[in-house]
């Protein structure tokens, strides 16, 4: 799976006492054996949402194997679906203890034991079946049931287009939402083959793991019968259904299909599609050594989506949002194009393979991560993919692994909400760093052959951390132990800083120093690369580079001696190693001289966001990085870092918004910032990435009379910017530009855009433009429909409003209504949804003073049984407020005038 960034991701806590471990298993064929003392003390599951790693480690003790055969019947009109299941089952030994199947918030109508019916016992999370009705080593049990369609993109998913009506089913698990579609063991270490057959009107498509093998008339529906499927767990299995709009393709005889709803279909550019599809299968299978394990290749692009996309065998679900309704910039076409990467890798990489339990879901997600990446960088027209990469997922790992809600890479994960709480910028960003690393550290080549015979050696099976890391030793010839303890069970971001001596020109010494946090004082080893630049005809050149294995808290570079002494040494050149850089104070004065005299274009952003990270760490005052940008930035052309600028200065807008400064200096700062943006957007190039770039950031920060008259006079067609043309979502970033100000004609430019476009994204966009306006009863209203009318909305449109309703300068209104919004947490812990606390969690704004973060402090301190993912969101935004207090404390120290 892959995430969006807006996802926050958490957990609940499950309890479940085994009071022995049972007796060592016996084969399944010949004399039932049974196991009567320590397991008759072990208790019944408690009644409780999700599935703990102790209950789940003593099913995989009673049941051996099991295979499943799916019915299920599909209405467009219906608020519920209809099904059977029967679970051909073999155990490990007779049963001493009751069995649970996993089946949450559905109706059981019976279920029976080959083909006896039995007492039905459901609690709304689980079927219990009694031992004594399980009396053999091998059952068929079967269960007739129901459930409601999904309103939250998990468990299966029913979303009617507003543009035509029509209606579109599909299927989102991970980690524990499988059970939502049909009883079963919903477990990664059970995997089963699936037979599957769907009754659905006449006029939809049915997709799941394999194609259909027939279809059935009858009347106006039809029924698909599919194959058994090959062997894997239940989270990636699927079932989508609706009047998709199919394109065909082949790759080297792997047959392909992309499918997007109708109203969509005109937007899909499948050449693009197929090329990155196709690219990433021709670099995946020779560097695996194996070829794809599955018989077809579907991805489908699906609407609601709660994450970014989902690797389902042989079935692959895209947020339709990576469907641009306007002209896409090189950067989508690249993020788009690493989205399927990442999906594709996972069908050796966790679908093949899996892991055994959740505590090894970094391990999933970091290698399709890095596996993504490096397929980028090696077959596709993108020559700029590790910029990207730290640029986006980089960023997103440095800045999670500072927070305090950092963890160790691996950690212990107690139950399957644990699970949902650890799709985090550790799992997928410092995880796919330290494996991008790696292969420096390693050897390339001896990287890709343990990853190939881990891969073959455990494939259609379910394996651990030992498993792999043991595959990369043997094929290294190292030992790496104390590299697997560094590394993945130790948190915390380390920092590096060369310092040097120079005679004559030349270095006579360079040490590079490490430090760590004192929370996590851990000292790592790991491969960099120093860059040395020198100005030669004016211009900043790389005139050497040197890699350098370094460990503990000083390594002298003895290699470097003799090196041209430089006047900028960047410490990790390349951006090998996953640690955050200190610049000395030589390459610090001549990055402020010479920024735009540097050639290669990595280093220049790099040493960019070293600026925005001196001031994010409050060392640099946020005026005079202001400035500096101002006075630099227009002269950067290279698109990563006039997209990294762009986004820093929307950052810098929003802590404006708050840091106490004599509102006359914030005004002057944040129309500098708004004037250079609408500078920006009119001198790029006509219709360049560049153009659209800084038209976003004009979105983020315009706010004077002058600029938004000019937003509102884009949006109607009486201003042009040269070449700049608006797709239907940027206009509605115009619109809600608009309403966040109550700028002129707000509500009536909503009516006039809805009339002219009535898709599901123009409605949600509606919802964000109105829940945006600084007004007591758009507040009101929205808050209402959080708390009290949830029922009456889909997540989508409860997640946009949430999203939007407290942007950086309302934080007044905020404070207006936070006893309530502190009230509601506990009646939004309480809910069995990890997406919709998610999603309420993110109402809480930035807020840069000690009086208001102190409301979370209390609350923390005051709610004790708040679900870790309510923890964790409070925390961080805990740790992002006291970053801002501290930016504006040096800010009043070290006021500056902006150069005009």
């Amino acid at each position: 799976m892959i995430h969006k960034s807006k996802l926050a991701a958490p957990g609940l806590a499950v309890t479940l006492i085994c009071g022995a471990i049972l007796a060592a298993c016996s084969q399944v064929s010949g004399t039932p054996k049974s196991v009567p003392d320590a397991a008759a003390t072990i208790p019944t599951r408690a009644a409780i949402p999700g599935l703990s790693e102790k209950y789940a480690k003593l099913r995989k003790r009673q049941v051996a194997q099991v295979d499943y055969q799916l019915s299920a019947n599909l209405d467009r009109n219906s608020d519920s679906f209809s099904g059977t299941v029967t679970a051909d089952t073999t155990f490990q030994h007779t049963l001493q203890q009751p069995l649970t199947i996993d089946f949450a918030g559905g109706t059981v109508e019976s279920v029976a034991v080959d083909g006896r019916d039995i007492p039905v016992e459901y609690n709304d999370h689980f079927i219990t079946i009694a031992a004594q009705h399980l009396p053999n080593l091998q059952h068929a049990i079967t269960v007739h049931f129901q459930h409601p369609y999904s309103k939250n993109g998990s468990g299966l998913h029913r979303f009617e287009d507003p543009k035509d009506g029509k209606v579109y089913m599909y299927t989102d698990f991970e980690p524990y939402d499988a059970n939502r579609l049909f009883p079963h063991f919903d477990q990664p270490n059970l995997k089963a083959h699936y037979t599957l057959d769907v009754i659905a009107p006449k006029d939809w498509i049915v997709i799941s793991a394999e194609r259909e093998s027939r279809v059935e008339k009858k009347g106006e529906l039809r029924h698909w019968f599919f194959p058994q499927s090959q062997k894997f767990s239940s989270y990636i299995f699927s079932l989508h259904a609706g009047p998709y709009h199919i394109w065909e393709d082949e790759a080297d005889g792997i047959p392909l299909r992309l499918m997007a709803r109708q109203s969509l279909a005109q937007y899909v550019k499948p050449d693009d599609w197929f090329t990155f599809t196709k690219q990433s299968f021709a670099f995946f299978q020779p560097y695996f050594e194996i070829d794809y394990p599955f018989k077809k290749y579907d991805q489908i692009l699906v609407p609601d989506f709660n994450a970014g996309a989902m690797e389902n065998v042989g079935s692959v679900t895209f947020n339709d949002s990576y469907v641009s309704r306007g002209e896409k910039t090189q950067a989508q076409r690249m993020r788009l194009a690493n989205v399927i990467a990442h999906e594709m890798a996972h069908q050796w990489f966790g679908d093949l393979v899996t892991m055994n339990w959740w505590d090894d879901l970094w391990l999933n997600e970091s290698f399709a991560t890095y596996m993504a990446n490096l397929s980028l960088a090696e077959n596709s027209e993108f020559t700029n993919t590790w910029e990207n990469f730290y640029l986006g997922t980089k960023q997103w790992a440095y800045n999670a692994d500072q927070r305090p809600t950092t963890h160790a890479i691996q950690l212990p994960v107690k139950n399957t909400d644990e699970a949902f709480a650890n799709f985090d910028g550790i799992t997928y960003g410092k995880g796919g760093s330290i494996l991008k690393q790696l292969p420096y550290y390693l050897g390339k080549e001896a990287f890709r052959k343990g990853v190939s015979n881990y891969l073959k050696a455990l494939s259609y099976r379910n394996s651990t951390l030992d498993d792999f890391m043991g595959h990369l030793g043997v094929a290294a010839g190292m030992d790496l132990d104390q590299w697997q303890q560094q590394w993945l069970y130790k948190a915390g971001l380390n920092t590096i800083e060369a310092s040097f001596q120079c005679q004559k020109d030349q270095i006579t010494g360079l040490t590079l120093k490490q430090t760590a946090p004192k929370e996590y004082p851990t000292l790592r080893t790991q491969r960099t690369q120093l860059g040395f630049y020198r100005m030669e005809s004016e211009s900043m050149k790389q005139v050497a580079t040197l890699p350098v294995l370094y460990s503990g808290a000083i390594t002298k570079v003895k290699e470097a001696v003799g090196l041209p002494c430089p006047e900028i040494l960047y410490p990790n050149e390349g951006d090998w190693a996953f640690a955050k850089v200190n610049l000395d104070p030589v390459s610090v004065e001549n990055m402020s001289k010479y920024i735009n005299d540097i050639e290669p274009p990595f280093i220049r952003l790099m040493l960019w966001q070293s600026l925005f990270d001196s001031t994010y760490d409050a060392k640099l005052p946020l005026d005079k990085y202001i400035s500096f940008l101002l006075s630099n930035g227009a002269a950067e052309q290279d698109i990563n870092a006039v997209r990294l600028n762009a986004r820093n200065l929307g950052f810098a807008y929003g802590y404006l918004n708050q840091i106490p400064i004599e509102n006359v200096r914030r005004d002057e700062l944040q129309l500098a910032i708004e004037n250079f943006v609408w500078t920006q957007l009119q001198q790029s190039p006509a219709g360049s990435d560049r153009q659209k770039t800084w038209f976003r950031a004009f979105t983020d920060v315009a706010h004077s009379t002058r600029a938004l008259s000019h937003a509102r006079q884009m949006l109607l067609g009486e201003l042009t910017v040269g070449g700049l043309k608006l797709d239907p979502d940027m206009r509605w970033d115009l619109i809600t530009l608009q309403n966040r100000y109550l700028y002129s004609d707000y509500e009536q430019a909503i009516e006039r855009e809805l009339q002219a476009d009535n898709s599901d994204r123009a409605k949600l966009n509606a919802i964000a433009a109105e829940a945006v306006r600084p007004l007591p009863e758009s507040k009101q209203k929205w808050l209402d429909n959080l708390s009290m009318h949830r029922d009456k909305f889909k997540l989508s449109e409860l997640r946009e409003a949430a999203y939007s309703m407290f942007p950086s300068e309302q934080i007044g209104l905020f404070n207006t209504n936070s006893e309530r919004i502190f009230a509601t947490l506990s009646q939004i812990n309480a809910e069995d949804s990890p997406e919709l606390i998610s999603t309420y969690a993110s109402i809480f704004p930035l807020m840069c003073n000690q009086k208001d973060a102190q409301k979370i402090k209390d609350t923390l301190a005051e709610k004790q049984q708040l679900k870790p993912m309510l923890v964790k969101a409070l925390k961080n935004h805990l740790y992002s407020s006291g970053r801002c207090i501290a930016m504006g404390e040096v800010l009043a120290q070290n006021s500056i005038q902006i150069r005009k």
